[in-house]
């Protein structure tokens, strides 16, 4: 007499897992040129993913520093991804920055800041207050230190002090 046995194959669905690699808490990141400090970062988590993104679910915070190692202007969102193949950062939520020299503050709800060009920018509803305004437009561009910044489709009243002739 012969037995068999034979086990119940069944198909299995292999999924590649999707989450991240490896996650830091209590992040405080410091970028430098020639010794100077530059930029510097702060957030809660980081969660690096397999294609080397990585993500930052809770508060970021950026401090932007002038050549004489001077916070200028501040940055903080609800959340953040750093995109690697592009080196891009995309800052969500409720969104600000601040420069503190020229005291202004912007308010949007997605903005995009690339290291390499050192510029920021939004395609969302920007709100931008100055001692004097408050100026609503539909997208912006502008430098890092948010000294300089053009602002997109701007609705509202908006003074000029002076006309070019």
């Amino acid at each position: 007499m012969l037995i068999s046995c034979e086990e119940d194959k069944k198909d299995f669905k292999r999924e590649d897992y999707k989450g991240p690699i490896s996650e830091v808490y209590g992040i405080n990141m410091s970028y430098t040129d020639s010794a100077r400090l530059v930029v510097r970062m702060s957030t809660e988590a980081q969660l690096t993913m397999a294609n080397e993104d990585k993500k930052y679910p809770k508060e970021v915070r950026v401090f932007f520093f002038d050549k004489m190692g001077n916070n200028t202007t501040k940055l903080r969102g609800d959340s953040a991804i750093y995109l690697k193949a592009n080196n891009l950062y995309r800052v969500m939520g409720r969104v600000e920055i601040n420069n503190q020299v020229k005291n202004e503050t912007l308010a949007t709800d997605e903005l995009f800041w690339s290291p390499d060009t050192k510029k920021i920018y939004s395609n969302k509803a920007v709100d931008i207050k100055t001692p004097d305004q408050v100026i609503h437009g539909m997208g912006m561009d502008s430098n890092q230190d948010f000294t300089e910044y053009t602002i997109r489709r701007v609705n509202g009243v908006v003074s000029v002090k002076s006309l070019p002739q």
